[in-house]
């Protein structure tokens, strides 16, 4: 995270100090750019030739619009009787903001655990204006027979990720606060740069194997095998999963390969943002 943020920094100018003469017309660009390259999810229908698995892409912050529309789509397929199975670390006994602290520390971030926003949240304003927080009560409501939270308790997380490296003193991280605070110092126009450089980086990498394989498996395989079992324990139920993004591939190479049954039906791309 904190190299692609500091290798988009770069590019437009902010840690180098100034616009670079052969990349100012790309850089003044970027908005109108990335308005040409919007963020994208995938809703992918899977049949094994018995019943349907609908997967739908995820965004922890997206516009409010991307989350009515995924709200309404809920409560149809929960209508017509399918499972709900969605993406969200659990809490545990062991469930505590520190934790939460922890698992960013070892994926290179420092958040305190005192603040009042959610990492998420602190980070939106670099993605664009006017977004919110992934909500899954609001999405979906309370968990229950037909709506499953199919992921890992924070503590699995914790036990799965490389510990931090005893040898190193000062682990190099970066801190959210800070960044945050410095990116609301910049001019407007600078920001507005900020947000289509990293829009961009996120639209034409979102659905590709290359941040998937740059993510430890307690963050990928971890969590899609779990996903897998359990449609695989539902043999006769038609399922729509809520899942980043980035999962989404891999989970459907996953099901053909355990089972050559499984065909794509449809696919069709969501708007985020």
């Amino acid at each position: 995270m904190k190299r692609a943020l500091r290798t988009t920094l770069i590019a437009v100018g902010i840690l180098a100090g100034g616009l670079v003469t052969l990349t100012v017309g790309v850089v003044a660009a970027l908005p109108v750019i990335a308005d040409h390259i919007p963020l994208e999810l995938s809703r992918v229908v899977m049949s094994d030739g018995r019943r349907q698995v609908e997967m739908q892409g995820m965004v922890h912050v997206a516009k409010p619009d991307f989350y009515s529309g995924i709200a309404r789509h809920i409560a149809q397929r929960r209508q017509e009787g399918w499972l709900v199975f969605y993406e969200e670390v659990r809490p545990d006994d062991s469930s505590n903001p520190a934790g939460v602290a922890d698992v960013l520390r070892r994926l290179g971030a420092d958040w305190n655990p005192d603040s009042k926003q959610h990492p998420y949240e602190m980070m939106a304003s670099l993605l664009g204006d006017g977004l919110v927080l992934q909500d899954n009560r609001a999405l979906i409501g309370p968990p229950g027979p037909d709506a499953r939270n199919v992921d890992v308790t924070l503590s699995q997380l914790l036990a799965a990720l490389p510990p931090g490296d005893p040898d190193e003193a000062d682990p190099e991280t970066i801190d959210l606060a800070q960044l945050r605070n410095e990116y609301d110092t910049l001019p407007g126009w600078v920001q507005r740069r900020v947000q289509a450089a990293i829009r961009i980086m996120l639209a034409t990498t979102a659905s590709g194997s290359m941040v998937r394989d740059a993510l430890p498996p307690a963050l990928t395989t971890l969590r899609e095998d779990k996903v897998v079992a359990a449609i695989k324990a539902e043999p006769d139920r038609n399922i729509l999963i809520l899942y980043g993004q980035v999962h989404i591939g891999h989970i459907q190479t996953m099901l053909k390969d355990a089972d050559a049954r499984w065909r794509t039906v449809s696919l069709k791309a969501i708007q985020a943002f």
